[in-house]
C-alpha cells in the first residue's frame, strides 16, 4: 500500500523479515554468522571505526540476501520453469551476496592481522 503510514509500512518489513526467517536458509545461515561475528569484534576489541565498518557490512550482506530472495520469488512466480535469464538473474543475485561475504572475511583477516600486530 503505497503512501501507507510508518507504522503500516513497518509491519510490511517486519512480516519480509520472518518470512525470510522462515523460508530462507541463506538468510537464517548469515544471521546466525552474526553472532559470532560480534563476539569477534567483543573479543578483538578494535576502534570504533572498525566496529562501524563490520556492522555496516553485516547488515549490507543481510540487505542483499533479502533482495536476492526478492528477486528470486518474482523470478519463480513469472518463470517457475528452467530459463537462462531468470537462472543468470538469480546467479547475479547469490553471486553479490558472496561478494559482501568474501568482503567480511578479508576484514575478519585484516582485524586478526591488525590485532596480532599490534598496529591501529
Amino acid at each position: 500500500m503505497k503512501n501507507a503510514p510508518l507504522w503500516r509500512r513497518a509491519l510490511y518489513a517486519s512480516r519480509g523479515l520472518r518470512s525470510a526467517l522462515r523460508n530462507e536458509a541463506s538468510f537464517r545461515t548469515e544471521i546466525m554468522a552474526v553472532v559470532p561475528g560480534l563476539l569477534f569484534l567483543a573479543w578483538l576489541q578494535p576502534p570504533l571505526i572498525w566496529w562501524a565498518l563490520v556492522l555496516v557490512l553485516m547488515a549490507l550482506i543481510l540487505a542483499v540476501e533479502l533482495l536476492n530472495s526478492a528477486v528470486e520469488a518474482l523470478a519463480d512466480l513469472l518463470e517457475p520453469e528452467f530459463h537462462p535469464l531468470i537462472a543468470r538473474a538469480k546467479d547475479s543475485g547469490a553471486a553479490a551476496v558472496l561478494v559482501l561475504s568474501l568482503t567480511a572475511v578479508a576484514i575478519a583477516v585484516m582485524l586478526l592481522w591488525r590485532h596480532f600486530q599490534g598496529a591501529g
